[in-house]
């Protein structure tokens, strides 16, 4: 699922994508959505100021303007929100659907990547079920694609079955980690 397909409207790919070239590069706009995710699907929410931090370090630690910082606070709130109402409307920030299959699968393959960065990050050692476990071997697979031009009708729909299953995985993995971590404080939290 694109950004055209859901309320995702926060934050626009191009507008991140022309930032990101303005600001010389060093990351694409589905792998810096990807990273927020993970982190997020990890049980963490670090502030937005931490992510400008972090963004600012996978941009050689340039300085992000005002008008960037304003993209990425938006980018962290709206991905926040929509995994937390929990209606399945978390869409993947990724090329609008008239941008090229090869353009859109590069796209899913950076921001499965950078939900394994961000998850990795996060989550350290803690044990996960068998079903994390096999959307992150997914994940890593589908971090792996190679693109090819190919835009036949039979390629996009595998593409599009690809991206709404990793679309889908995350809202599982979210949901299944932050239940642990609420369970494990109310644990904790549990007077005698």
């Amino acid at each position: 699922m694109t950004n055209n397909d859901a309320t995702l409207d926060v934050v626009a790919f191009d507008e991140l994508a022309d930032r990101l070239v303005e600001l010389g590069g060093g990351s694409h706009p589905s792998e810096l959505h990807g990273i927020l995710c993970g982190t997020f699907a990890a049980g963490s929410q670090p502030g937005v100021e931490t992510w400008f931090r972090q963004v600012a370090g996978l941009l050689e630690d340039q300085e992000l303007d005002s008008r960037f910082q304003d993209l990425l606070s938006n980018m962290y709130q709206g991905a926040l929100q929509q995994l937390d109402q929990s209606d399945f409307s978390i869409a993947l920030l990724m090329p609008d659907d008239d941008e090229a299959l090869e353009q859109r699968t590069e796209a899913l393959g950076y921001w499965c990547q950078g939900f394994l960065s961000g998850f990795g990050e996060v989550i350290g050692n803690k044990t996960l079920s068998e079903e994390v476990e096999g959307v992150l071997n997914d994940f890593s697979e589908i971090a792996q694609i190679q693109p090819e031009a190919d835009d036949s009708d039979e390629s996009e729909r595998f593409f599009m079955e690809v991206s709404e299953f990793v679309r889908m995985a995350l809202i599982t993995v979210f949901s299944e980690v932050t239940a642990q971590e609420k369970t494990k404080k109310g644990d904790t939290q549990t007077i005698h």
